[in-house]
């Protein structure tokens, strides 16, 4: 996208199965316990590489309105679903054309752009 010069992108991906601490083991998994068997760790890295490629390429060749139309269509939980993040909680409300994640509270519409987000 224009004005863009740079990206910083960070997230996990739990291959094998651990124990996690207690704040997190409602909600936390990993690849090969929903999966019931092991993976290659260095196959999952290509696929993952091959896709963001795959979306950044489209970012810069057509911008972000398409990757956020196929967001949309691909995240149920993008409309009406609680959440809680760092400094607020409510329901998601969609996202912005940017890609930001757009939340309702009772304080009004929120944009986050950053941070860790919980599904309630």
């Amino acid at each position: 996208p224009a004005g863009v010069q740079h990206i910083v992108l960070g997230m996990g991906i739990n291959l094998r199965p651990a124990a996690y601490p207690p704040e997190l083991a409602d909600r936390a998994g990993s690849i090969e316990s929903e999966l019931g068997r092991q993976v290659d760790p260095g196959a999952v890295l290509a696929q993952v590489l091959t896709a963001l490629n795959l979306v950044l390429d489209e970012l810069w060749t057509a911008g972000a309105p398409p990757v956020v139309a196929r967001w949309l269509a691909l995240s149920p939980s993008v409309y009406d679903t609680p959440i809680a993040w760092d400094g607020g909680e409510g329901v998601t409300a969609g996202l912005a054309e940017d890609g930001a994640l757009l939340a309702r509270s009772a304080d009004g519409l929120h944009r986050i752009i950053a941070g860790e987000v919980r599904w309630k």
